[in-house]
């Protein structure tokens, strides 16, 4: 599969909450959240793009030292293709051009899947939050995850 990786442009609040909500039904964030979202300082992001409509999407937030992913989400038709994986490693490329020591995220511990994405890069597990999504009556920790980069092994 041909993929393009490229940054977010502005003003994408709507296509994002429609993704978001086929990639999460169960907990979509609607427009306006991401219109709040975008407009916090040092977030960035990046779409997918297969061809014609974006398949996946990542948000992170430059929080100076590391970087948080607040989002990712790859539509149900396009996962298992590499689209999650392309869109790490450009949130990784950036990362080293911000010279920023580490990434950190949190995935729901059920989300098989997606820890498998993340162990494939190194993540390691620093740190639990008990009954964290609420989904369909049930509730499910959230593991956080952390990356560091290149630039924090360089740091003294």
């Amino acid at each position: 599969m041909t993929l393009r990786v490229l940054p977010l442009p502005p003003g994408h609040a709507l296509p994002l909450a429609a993704m978001h909500e086929a990639c999460f039904p169960e907990d979509p964030w609607d427009a306006a959240a991401f219109d709040r979202i975008l407009a916090l300082s040092g977030v960035f992001g990046y779409l997918a793009w297969p061809v014609g409509e974006p398949a996946g999407f990542i948000l992170a937030r430059d929080l100076g030292d590391e970087a948080e992913v607040l989002t990712l989400g790859v539509l149900p038709e396009a996962r298992r293709r590499g689209v999650g994986r392309a869109l790490i490693q450009a949130l990784l490329g950036e990362l080293r051009r911000r010279a920023l020591g580490s990434l950190v995220l949190e995935v729901a511990a059920d989300n098989h899947a997606a820890r498998r994405l993340y162990g494939g890069f190194g993540f390691l597990q620093v740190g639990l939050r008990p009954r964290y999504y609420r989904r369909s009556g049930a509730v499910v920790d959230a593991l956080i995850l952390r990356l560091g980069t290149a630039s924090e092994a360089q740091r003294p």
